[in-house]
């Protein structure tokens, strides 16, 4: 590998690391948002509790005092969304300052080069017409002048971009919302004060309540801050992956099932940078035509894979235990991409080791290019990408599923959550724990919903501003395709009054004919973005969650089950009456919800199970919990009555 590509893909590599290495720490830090999020909703939650049991004599000032404390905690995230917009506008007017200066720099150095080929092309124009070495000299003369364009063009852009970005106000929209976050702590003020004046014990609870949902808000208000900046890391990787790394990705199903398992590879065709049209028509080397023999994916532990080189791919090449060959000749989809389905019994990894739940892999993918290809662009190595992103294949155990509650008249037990779980073929029962969570069911807190759909939502909002934008353009652009077409007709029927056309004449016309071509091209360039951005709308649409029963439900996933403390907790146990794989769960007066609270008469709890593994510490990296679909499952108001309705626990 010559210096160039190493450099080059010392670059990628160092590029993709350091924003892998991005991405998981802004999950770390995501991670850490949604728990403490999670416990401040639980303090809210029980601070409302405790103050809806104190009285309802106040709801009218409680209620004031909630709406202020709601705009109090959204003029916080204001101010703290208006102080970070400040900050990474002033370094994005410094980042494209620098860059469009290292731009302007290497646009010159280029264009002295261009014009160094000219000069010598003008030379051997003269001295050597027609020879080989001619031929050669016209071929770069050509290149370096469709480079230099290109690097004129880039330096524009650049100049245009930090002309738009220095044109973004920031310090007007600080000052507002620091006014605005004034203004409504003035408020809070004013409204607690006032819901003070009450009993000494509504104004105890009260202000729990309102420091609990303070810092709720609070919690919200970051971890929404986090999601922001670990989907644009994601979508930062991904952009950088497609661009630099064939778009290399591992889908392994969320249901993962070693027993007859497989999961996929992905990864965009090869294209070469220069196309046949660029070389001459005399050229006799086909290569860059078909450069591409075949693809070669290859799976390495993610601890070895700083040292994985090409020479080590390249000695695995048609040895199938080891890799997996995609031969050129078969076509990618529509989109240009690959999809290889494994087999997770069937390949090994670099070591000659089979795969491992619980292990740590990355994917190389190795490109042998044709001989005619290497010959043509004069290197003969092969491409090895960088790594993939780390993924491990785990078995994931059986959801519960058919949660229901039944009351048992004349008996000690108060109510009982029942449910099945399909059978464990690869697990023991002893070694799976069946745990039941009660989630009460608030409402006036941000919903697991809202954080779930929140990159959808903004990835829409962003298209639909862009489609507006480019409606816009192509309306403009329309209008002043008519406006040319009628000076059009107005020149030649002026000209036809004349006997002989003057140059003013047709200076005038191959003028709006140019201003009528280039419209058009703009047009037919927009109308592209527009359906482009149609698609990629639709796409996003089809893609986000699907709308739930309990959308009023608080945030709760997997990571927040699987560390519930155990005295927050019940433990299901095989059904008496029942066979086979159906569990129930005992409900008495020390039943708690998720938070440790005992269950309060009439409320409303989702009945929650988690299939959680139990068994060696060794092993627990094998197997992935499930969480029941407790978005989808039917609250159920507690109450310790005699009374026998089906939807009474």
């Amino acid at each position: 590998m010559n210096s160039y590509n190493e450099n080059l893909h010392s670059s990628v590599l160092s590029s993709l690391e350091s924003q892998e290495m991005t991405k998981k720490q802004l999950s770390s830090q995501l991670s850490t948002s949604m728990f403490t999020l999670y416990y401040a909703e639980g303090a809210e939650i029980v601070a409302q509790e405790k103050l809806d049991a104190t009285t309802k004599m106040y709801k009218e000032q409680q209620h004031i005092n909630n709406v202020v404390v709601k705009n109090k905690n959204m003029a916080d995230n204001l101010l703290l969304s208006a102080n970070q917009q400040k900050t990474y506008v002033t370094q994005a007017v410094s980042n494209m300052a620098v860059c469009a200066s290292n731009i302007q720099i290497a646009s010159n150095s280029i264009v002295r080069l261009a014009s160094d080929i000219g000069s010598i092309y003008s030379i051997i124009n003269a001295a050597d017409y027609g020879t080989q070495i001619y031929q050669q000299a016209l071929e770069a003369y050509n290149l370096i002048n469709k480079t230099a364009y290109i690097a004129e063009q880039t330096s524009q852009f650049a100049m245009e971009a930090t002309a738009s970005i220095s044109e973004v106000s920031t310090s007007t929209v600080a000052d507002g919302a620091k006014l605005t976050n004034t203004s409504v702590n003035n408020l809070l003020q004013v409204t607690t004060a006032d819901l003070t004046a009450t009993t000494a014990v509504l104004t105890k609870d009260n202000d729990t309540k309102a420091k609990a949902s303070i810092a709720t808000r609070a919690a919200e208000g970051a971890i929404k801050c986090s999601e922001v900046e670990y989907d644009a890391s994601k979508k930062a990787y991904n952009y950088n992956n497609a661009l630099f790394n064939q778009s290399l990705v591992v889908e392994v199903p969320k249901q993962f099932d070693p027993a007859a398992g497989t999961f996929s590879v992905y990864f965009d065709a090869y294209r070469s940078p220069f196309s046949p049209e660029d070389r001459d028509s005399e050229t006799q080397n086909k290569g860059l035509a078909n450069p591409v023999l075949s693809y070669n994916i290859i799976m390495v532990k993610d601890s070895k894979k700083s040292f994985f080189s090409a020479s080590n791919a390249e000695l695995l090449v048609g040895n199938p235990a080891q890799c997996k060959s995609i031969p050129a000749s078969q076509n990618p989809d529509a989109k240009g991409k690959y999809k290889s389905s494994i087999v997770y019994k069937e390949l090994r990894d670099s070591d000659n080791d089979p795969l491992v739940l619980g292990e740590n892999y990355v994917a190389f993918l190795l490109i042998i290019f044709t001989e005619n290809y290497k010959k043509e662009i004069n290197t003969f190595d092969e491409y090895l990408s960088a790594p993939s992103e780390t993924f491990a294949l785990t078995y994931t155990l059986k959801t519960a599923k058919n949660i229901a509650n039944s009351r048992e008249q004349a008996s000690e037990d108060l109510s009982k959550i029942t449910f099945s779980v399909d059978k464990e073929d690869v697990l023991k029962a002893n070694e799976i724990d069946y745990r039941c969570f009660f989630l009460p069911y608030p409402d006036d807190i941000a919903t697991n919903e809202d954080l779930e759909t929140l990159e959808y939502k903004i990835e829409t909002m962003e298209l639909e501003e862009e489609i507006k934008a480019v409606d816009a353009e192509i309306k403009s652009l329309n209008e002043e395709i008519e406006i040319l077409n009628n000076s059009a007709s107005q020149a030649n029927a002026d000209g036809a009054k004349k006997d002989k056309e003057t140059d003013q004449d047709k200076q005038k016309s191959l003028s709006l004919k140019s201003a009528l071509a280039d419209a058009k091209e703009k047009l037919r360039i927009a109308k592209s973005q527009l359906t482009d951005l149609n698609a990629k709308l639709k796409e996003v649409k089809e893609k986000s969650p699907k709308p739930v029963k309990n959308s009023n439900a608080f945030y709760f996933n997997l990571n927040l089950a699987e560390n519930i403390p155990a005295g927050n907790f019940t433990s299901a146990k095989h059904h008496k009456a029942a066979s086979g794989q159906e569990f129930s769960v005992h409900i008495d007066t020390t039943t708690t919800d998720n938070f440790g609270n005992p269950l309060i008469e009439d409320k409303s709890y989702i009945p929650v199970v988690l299939s959680y593994y139990k068994g060696s510490e060794n092993a627990k990296t094998k197997y992935t919990n499930s969480l029941s679909d407790w978005q989808n499952t039917t609250p159920i108001p507690y109450s310790t009555k005699e009374i026998s309705k089906s939807s009474t626990i």
